[in-house]
Parts: structure tokens; sequence; C-alpha cells
């Protein structure tokens, strides 16, 4: 099978992550797979890529600094997409994250190809503006088949009138330390994502303060890199915890990271399904979560195999940063139990979710095509 896959940034992060994985899966098991991006040429994926999978940058960000310029260069994204996947010949196409998904949708327009589209985080609480929320909601009956990784983001979507909704959860792979990973005082705390609200490691910057002077060996180390770097950074500064506060920047070895960490932090406002709280439960690292939406609650058995807290409450994430910190048995027994998700969310499994999927559209998709 020709598969063409979609997304319209490869960097770091969840997205990313899980369409390098379903194209290096689907290479492995033979098919002739395509990714696309809408970034530049010679930009790569952040994950490492199969060598069979061919990959195409499609050059499309562009500055729309007027309405005209936004039109006309929408219009070429269009044009540039659909001759992309003209070319590709594939025999369907799968599209992540929404407003690429409403441009894949627009581009592939009569063309006849099985389009699967996938939100990737919960879409009540991402921002995308009023416009592209409305093309959304016209646009995806017109795939046939939205994807997404919880039930609760899944009753959302229904809300919308969509009847074709799948509920496909990541796979969770248990990272290996690559040593390369930056040395944190231990222990420690480390949390991992992007720096943006939506991650609230504002909120958990906070939080540790609460707990600093209780527990003065413990530190606090956050991999990625974002927009409020310089924010946390003074954040830190004023909190008077610059010393204990790292702000490591993008790594690549995060398995180094986790195979050190005492606790893990997902401080998150909103999630579609944390990769990362996944991959420190596998690491056998104890971990917190904010009852978010969503994921977490999917994923963390409360005081089973987690700590899952409220969202967006300081307190209750100093509380549950404090309960770890004091008693390292509790660490030691959430953390054993967390490693059985590997098995909840083994990649085969989900992967075979993927192609009974793909099997039932494109049987549909010849059907409809004979009559």
């Amino acid at each position: 099978m020709r598969i063409a896959l979609v997304n319209p940034v490869l960097a770091e992060g969840g997205a990313g992550r899980a369409m390098v994985h379903m194209a290096n899966h689907w290479a492995a098991a033979g098919h002739e797979i395509m990714l696309f991006s809408f970034e530049q040429p010679g930009s790569r994926p952040f994950y490492p890529l199969h060598p069979a999978v061919v990959l195409t940058n499609l050059a499309l960000e562009q500055d729309s600094p007027n309405l005209v310029a936004s039109v006309r260069n929408n219009i070429r994204r269009f044009q540039r997409i659909r001759g992309a996947l003209h070319s590709a010949a594939a025999d369907a196409v799968i599209s992540f994250i929404d407003t690429g998904n409403v441009r894949v949708i627009l581009a592939t327009l009569f063309a006849g190809i099985p389009l699967v589209v996938s939100e990737r985080v919960h879409p009540a609480h991402e921002p995308i503006g009023a416009l592209w929320r409305l093309l959304r909601r016209l646009t995806y009956p017109l795939a046939r088949a939205v994807v997404v990784q919880t039930t609760d983001i899944a009753d959302h979507v229904r809300s919308w009138g969509l009847r074709r909704v799948h509920v496909i959860p990541n796979p969770v792979i248990a990272l290996t330390d690559q040593g390369e990973a930056p040395q944190i005082p231990q222990p420690y705390v480390l949390a991992v994502g992007r720096l943006r609200p939506q991650k609230s490691f504002d909120m958990l910057l906070n939080a540790f303060a609460q707990t600093a002077a209780q527990h003065p060996e413990w530190s606090l180390a956050i991999a990625g890199d974002g927009p409020l770097h310089d924010t946390l950074t003074q954040q830190a500064h004023e909190l008077g915890l610059a010393a204990r506060i790292h702000l490591l920047g993008q790594q690549s070895d995060i398995g180094g990271l986790l195979a050190r960490a005492d606790i893990f932090a997902l401080s998150s406002a909103y999630e579609g399904f944390p990769n990362v709280l996944c991959e420190a439960m596998a690491a056998g690292v104890a971990s917190i979560a904010t009852d978010c939406p969503s994921g977490p609650a999917d994923i963390v058995e409360h005081e089973e195999n987690g700590l899952l807290v409220k969202n967006a409450d300081t307190a209750a994430f100093t509380d549950a940063l404090n309960k770890l910190m004091d008693d390292a048995g509790l660490r030691q027994r959430l953390g054993s139990a967390a490693t059985e998700i590997t098995q909840t969310y083994d990649p085969e499994h989900v992967m075979a979710r993927w192609d009974a999927l793909l099997d039932n559209i494109m049987t549909s998709h010849q059907r409809s095509s004979e009559t």
C-alpha cells in the first residue's frame, strides 16, 4: 500500500513523534510511505526516520501580513498540497493537526483519495480562531474518518455531528538512555514539553517553590524550548531558585533524563494524549499529572500507578510533590506499577488498530468506486 502522511511540523512533540513512529512501522512492514511536512526544504524530523520513508518538505510556512496576502498564500498552499498528493498517487492519506487537516481536506476535494484526519490535542481548549473553527466543522465530515486519542475528545468531536470518529491512543515506547543527557543534581523532578502556556510550567515552578524550603536537596529540571523561556527564567530568579530550577532547552536524550529522575511532573492545562507521561511511567518514574482534558485520567490510576491532581490547582500539585519527596517507598511502589503501561499501549496493538482502520476505509472506498 502507498500511504501519504501529512503533518505541518515534524519537530519535537507528541504529534511529530506519533507520525514518525507510524511512518517507520509501515515502512518496516513493506508499505511505500511518503511523509509530508509544511516546513522548509532541508528540515528533518526531530525523531529518527526509517531510511525507506520518502520525506518531502512543502515549504508552506509563509508570512501573511494582511488579508489579501493570507488568501493568496492559502491558495498557493492548497495548490502545492494537492499537487504533492496527486504526484504521490497514494492509496490513502493520513493528516495530523487541526488547521493542517482543513488544508489537506480542501486540497484533496474531488481527488478520490481516502483521507483520515486526526486531532492531536483537545480541540475545545486549543485556540485556532473563529474562521478555522468554522472551516473545521464544515470540512471534517468530508474525511473518511476522524481519529482522536481519548474517549473524552471523541465525545466532544461527535458533538459536531460527526459519525466516523475512532479512538486510537498513541503507542508507548520505553526510551533508552543514550548517555547524552545533562547531569542534574539529584534528587530531581523532571518535566518535559514545549515552553508554552498549555504546559502550565509557571504553575509547576510555583508548586516547586512551595516545597523548596522543606526539601532543600531537590532540583527541578524542564526539558524543552519555546516562547516562554525568558519568562520562566525570570520567574525562577524571582522565586530565588535559579540555582535549583534548570531550564534545559530541547533535549534529544529524554531517556537519559528519565533514567535518573526521581519524580516526573505533568502540569498541563490540557493535552491530547501525553506521550511523555507514558514514557516516564514506562521508565518506572513516579509521576504526578493534572487531571486535565484529556489523557491523564485514562492513563493514571490515582495512588496505584501515579498521582492525579486537580487541574490548575497549585496547592494540590504542591501537596503531591511533598508526598512523593517525603516517601521514597511510595515513589518506588508507584514507579514499579507504572511500568505496566507498556502493555496497555503496546505499539503493535496500537498499530493494529490503525491497520484495521485503513483496511476498513479502503474497502469502503473500493465499494463506493464500483457503484
